[in-house]
């Protein structure tokens, strides 16, 4: 299943996004954001807080690699994890305004790859249920 190894390396790519970025935000804080980045404590507190749950997710994504197809319920919460985050920061825009281009790109991916991913890991689920089916009755 070529599309199988193509789906993993999406997910890789993904898991190390996260990894990376959390791993930088919890480091960094807000400030490994573009532009004005004073906040104060309670807020630094949150952020990194975040950050943290963000940089786990990396690392799940990873376990989820060698059988993605077995481990769909540990991917799905994944996915759905990051779409929720890409909606809260689309809130973020309609009710604070639209922040720096960054964070914007930051926001399509979020509601993008998540979507991408859950139907590409429905097709090769169906297609593994399709191939079964056909080896069990022939």
């Amino acid at each position: 299943m070529r599309s199988l190894r193509s789906f993993q390396a999406l997910v890789i790519l993904s898991a190390l996004v996260l990894f990376g970025t959390g791993a930088l935000n919890v480091v960094l804080g807000p400030t490994a954001l573009p532009g004005d980045t004073a906040i104060g404590l309670n807020a630094d507190s949150n952020y990194r807080f975040f950050a943290g749950v963000w940089l786990t997710l990396g690392p799940a994504l990873l376990w989820v690699v060698p059988r993605p197809l077995e481990r769909a319920p540990v991917l799905m919460w994944i996915i759905a994890a990051v779409f929720v985050g890409g909606l809260a920061r689309a809130l973020a825009v309609l009710l604070e305004g639209v922040p720096h281009p960054f964070l914007l790109g930051l926001l399509a991916v979020e509601l993008v790859i998540p979507p991408v991913l859950f139907l590409w890991h429905r097709a090769l689920s169906r297609e593994r249920n399709r191939v079964a089916g056909g080896s069990a009755a022939g």
